[in-house]
């Protein structure tokens, strides 16, 4: 794999870039219509698990969604989670409402709610459940603030990937950080696709008061360091992904990455994000058809 960044091109984005892209809403009430006004049916739409929102706004949201005709795909924390009972009710109620994607994660609540501590222990319980979804993980390159040393995150992930389609990373600032992670994972032999995080647009204020909540790590704060390497990803109306896209870009295109599809933090300014990716600067002439639920 190439070490440096290759030159700036002219042109579409690779069709890895393109495919599979999904979009995040937090489950605020609004949100589906706020979607159903600004995102054609059939595109992807992912729902966040919180503590604050509670995982029954997140199930709920998905519903609503799958019923509408989008492929919604609900986070699952684990630590909201009380039982094997509990999530058998869930992906039940799930599949019958016409979901086929998910995204477990562990979930920020300091304590669990019952038996799971973790994703893993959670995705282990769902391999039992007699249901099959499409599964993403989540994937923290900068690190997470409760997350332990790179060797044992890196041992972890792998155990996780064993039941996952993809991987799907922190938000993304630094190309270079997200590449060097990227070969690392394909020298310890994990070759599960990755599917890297970015914010749509915002205004820097908002960015790094969200991103210090999530635990972004080191890439998020240069971005207003003077005399930063990463700080032309900032324009003056404040954050775009285009530049950094346009750095990714060239190794969507190499197969030895396994790049798949982005993962837009909207923040729920979903009306900013898709009209940045219905446009030409979101696009590029890439491939314009909505997703098929299959």
């Amino acid at each position: 794999m190439p070490g440096d960044q290759s030159p700036r091109r002219e042109g579409p984005w690779p069709d890895a870039l393109v495919r599979g892209t999904r979009f995040e809403v937090i489950p605020v009430p609004g949100i589906i219509a706020t979607v159903a006004a600004h995102l054609p049916p059939g595109m992807r739409v992912s729902v966040t698990a919180s503590r604050k929102h509670g995982l029954d706004a997140t199930l709920a949201a998905a519903r609503a969604l799958a019923e509408q005709g989008y492929v919604a795909i609900p986070h699952l924390a684990a630590r909201q989670i009380a039982d094997e009972a509990e999530l058998q009710r869930i992906l039940d109620d799930l599949a019958s409402s016409g979901v086929q994607e998910l995204f477990v994660i562990a979930g920020d609540a300091p304590h669990p709610a019952g038996d799971f501590e973790g994703s893993l222990h959670l995705l282990e319980a769902m391999g039992t459940s007699g249901r099959s979804f499409e599964i993403g993980v989540g994937a923290y390159p900068e690190g997470h603030p409760f997350a332990p040393s790179e060797a044992e995150s890196m041992r972890l992930l792998q155990e996780k990937a064993r039941y996952a389609s993809v991987l799907v990373t922190q938000l993304c600032f630094d190309a270079g950080a997200l590449l060097d992670w990227v070969r690392r994972l394909r020298e310890h032999g994990l070759r599960t696709p990755v599917r890297p995080g970015i914010a749509g647009p915002t205004d820097v204020a908002r960015l790094l008061r969200i991103g210090a909540r999530v635990g972004v790590g080191p890439s998020l704060r240069l971005l207003t360091r003077q005399g930063s390497g990463i700080r032309h990803l900032l324009g003056p109306g404040g954050w775009s992904p285009d530049t950094l896209l346009e750095e990714l870009a060239p190794s969507f295109a190499d197969p030895r990455y396994g790049l798949e599809g982005l993962h837009v933090y909207t923040f729920n300014a979903v009306e900013a994000s898709a009209a940045w990716w219905h446009s030409g600067d979101g696009r590029r002439g890439g491939d314009e058809s909505p997703a098929v639920s299959r």
